[in-house]
């Protein structure tokens, strides 16, 4: 992602999932992970491993978000790829959102069995219902998806392991 901080310079900035709720922040000579709780309504709590916490606010603007740090400042972001740049990227198995949009529905959970077709987690993208369905049979290896949060285009909400895999 690319950021303008403090006198409008362009900075570039990497956030990378690393396991539900747990994130890395690299940035400049910055490389932190952290534990992110969604509160909700736009509102995040991100926990250093030294017990350090922030609260975070994101606004949506079509790609751009616009972040607020209590206490730290401001940013605005800007995705570097587009969707489907960022779903060639994602882990064999992985279901993603076809378009930024709220997980309204999520009907699976980790370990499940599913068959092919099964509905495995609905989203909510301009006032439109997208089911995302699995592909094969398989079980469930991850579900990143909560329900009421929001998601980009390509990003990963459910992973899927080949039955007997896991």
């Amino acid at each position: 992602m690319n950021y303008r901080g403090r006198r409008d310079q362009a900075r570039s900035a990497r956030v990378e999932a690393l396991a539900p709720g747990r994130v890395r922040v690299t940035a400049g000579d910055l490389d932190v992970e952290l534990t992110c709780a969604d509160l909700g309504h736009g509102l995040f709590r991100l926990t250093a491993d030294d017990g350090r916490t922030w609260r975070v606010r994101a606004d949506r603007d079509g790609s751009v978000r616009h972040v607020t740090v209590e206490g730290v400042g401001q940013a605005r972001l800007e995705a570097e790829g587009k969707g489907r740049r960022r779903r060639r990227e994602a882990p064999e198995g992985a279901l993603s959102s076809l378009m930024p949009g709220t997980v309204v529905k999520v009907l699976v959970a980790e370990g499940d069995t599913v068959a092919k077709g099964d509905d495995l987690v609905v989203v909510e993208a301009m006032k439109m219902e997208i089911k995302l369905s699995a592909p094969r049979d398989g079980v469930v290896r991850s579900v990143a998806a909560r329900e009421g949060q929001g998601c980009d285009a390509g990003q990963t909400l459910v992973e899927l392991a080949e039955p007997g895999a896991e």
